[in-house]
């Protein structure tokens, strides 16, 4: 993966129900009056705002921008910042992530000018036509032939969710910045009344192969072949 050039900028791709807003919290205290968001605003149905990060005159710390990047929903990456070049994110288990995107939507998304995508009461139907949305977020376009070169060319340290801890004392070496446990909060947190069969479970990861793929690969830097936590990725 890259290393960080803090006089370029960066873009952390906030993956919904990634731990995104627990995080953005640290970058906040990290980066301060250089830290800008890039948020959908779904109630009132208005894109994110573009920011002039390459125009901005940065002798020292280039401008950070966080947030949702959604290419399917037009405010992705390539339509706002295409010549951007260095990435941090947060994956997590595709399936867990949908099912955490659902309970949101059913908390919150009674508000909403427009609902984001098909809504279903039964989170097993839900499923069953909902695939994952994960690489809809990342800065290119991913297929199973690429998915290896844009992981290495584009990203600074891609972190999982899974193993949160040692995902942010790696992203924090890499942007030296100072971080210890205790810092991230657990925010934004949606509580289930739902389960998923293990039918349903085989179903999603076989539907969703490239997601997986992805996911795993990045997985296999956090956790060792017996699924243990490794005790260091740098």
């Amino acid at each position: 993966m890259l290393d960080y050039d803090k006089t370029q900028p960066l873009i952390f791709i906030h993956i919904p129900k990634t731990a995104g807003t627990s995080v953005r919290s640290i970058f906040e205290q990290w980066f301060g009056g250089e830290l800008f968001f890039h948020y959908y605003i779904e109630a009132l149905n208005e894109m994110p705002i573009r920011h002039n990060i390459f125009e901005k005159n940065h002798d020292q710390q280039a401008a950070v921008v966080y947030g949702h990047f959604n290419r399917r929903r037009n405010f992705g990456v390539e339509d706002y910042y295409p010549n951007a070049k260095q990435f941090i994110t947060l994956l997590r288990d595709p399936l867990e992530t949908r099912i955490s995107t659902y309970f949101y939507l059913q908390k919150v998304a009674h508000g909403w000018s427009k609902y984001p995508e098909p809504h279903d009461p039964d989170l097993q139907n839900y499923l069953r036509n909902n695939k994952s949305v994960m690489l809809n977020f990342f800065p290119r376009k991913v297929t199973f032939e690429n998915y290896k070169e844009i992981i290495e060319k584009y990203f600074i340290e891609i972190g999982v969710v899974e193993n949160i801890e040692l995902s942010m004392e790696n992203i924090a070496t890499k942007l030296q910045k100072p971080y210890n446990n205790g810092m991230l909060e657990r925010l934004n947190v949606t509580e289930r009344d739902q389960s998923v069969t293990e039918e349903l479970r085989n179903i999603f990861i076989e539907s969703n192969e490239l997601e997986y793929t992805v996911y795993n690969y990045v997985k296999s830097n956090y956790f060792d072949i017996n699924g243990k936590i490794s005790k260091k990725c740098l």
